[in-house]
C-alpha cells in the first residue's frame, strides 16, 4: 500500500499489521490493542518486532 497507513494491533494471540481503518476497527471491537502506526511498511514491520519485544519481556 503506497501513501497510506500501517496500524500495528495486537492481541492475546497475535501481532497484526492492519492497512484498512474498517480492518483496525474489526481487531479493536474484538479486544486488539493499538501498538502504534507507520506511515511506511518497512518502519510498521520494525514497530511490529518492536512490539513483539515489548510484550515477551513484559511476560516475563
Amino acid at each position: 500500500m503506497e501513501n497510506g497507513r500501517y496500524y500495528i494491533i495486537y492481541n492475546e494471540l497475535s501481532i497484526t499489521i492492519c492497512y484498512e481503518m474498517d480492518d483496525v476497527c474489526e481487531e479493536l471491537a474484538q479486544g486488539g490493542t493499538l501498538y502504534g502506526y507507520a506511515d511506511t511498511e518497512e518502519l510498521a514491520h520494525s514497530m511490529l518486532m518492536e512490539c513483539f519485544h515489548f510484550l515477551t519481556s513484559k511476560n516475563l
